[in-house]
């Protein structure tokens, strides 16, 4: 029987990157680019307006723009390599979640949703991507039984299916396969109450 701290599943990517080794990368590919932006926009707006509190405001603008989509992209580069940033490791450390549809415990649908947004930056060839997949299939499942809702079953079973659509195409771990083979066991039993045979 799986114990409730097995149950209890943080989602994500699991790889680590120390602090100093984050600010450098921000530093190097995010703050230090939007600097230089910021000097060669402020020079070529002085050039044009003559006015310095115009091309600094305009500078400052330009560049705090480059810095905000740069630490984006930065984001989304480690998370889709399976390396949570600094940030969003603390938070997704605090936050742990009952995966079991007999508790009758629903999931919040926003947590659902923010694991759906992760899921599109995860690499679609490595294994922790199958093992999301099927994840999020049982929170939908958790959820359909504590709603009594057959489209949330639906969405379930479509996890189901895109899991072991992946898993056909690669090897995967022990671990993995269990996942997968668990959320299928839970959609047969299930399947009875939203009207499947």
């Amino acid at each position: 029987m799986m114990t409730d701290e097995r149950r209890r599943i943080i989602f994500g990517p699991t790889k680590k990157i120390s602090t100093l080794k984050y600010l450098l990368l921000m530093l190097l590919f995010s703050a230090l680019p939007s600097a230089v932006v910021y000097i060669l926009a402020d020079e070529i707006l002085y050039t044009y307006s003559h006015n310095s509190v115009l091309s600094s405001n305009l500078s400052f603008l330009i560049s705090a723009i480059l810095l905000g989509i740069s630490s984006i992209y930065i984001n989304r580069y480690l998370m889709r390599r399976g390396i949570r940033p600094p940030g969003i490791r603390k938070k997704e450390a605090r936050t742990k979640y009952t995966l079991s549809p007999e508790s009758g415990q629903p999931i919040d649908e926003k947590v659902i949703k923010r694991y759906e947004k992760a899921l599109a930056f995860s690499d679609k060839e490595s294994e922790n991507y199958i093992a999301e997949l099927a994840i999020l299939g049982m929170m939908y499942l958790q959820n359909a039984v504590a709603y009594n809702n057959k489209d949330l079953y639906l969405r379930a079973k479509d996890y189901l299916s895109k899991a072991e659509e992946a898993m056909h195409e690669r090897s995967v771990s022990f671990e993995t396969k269990a996942l997968v083979d668990n959320l299928r066991s839970k959609i047969e039993t299930y399947k009875y109450r939203f009207g499947e045979r």
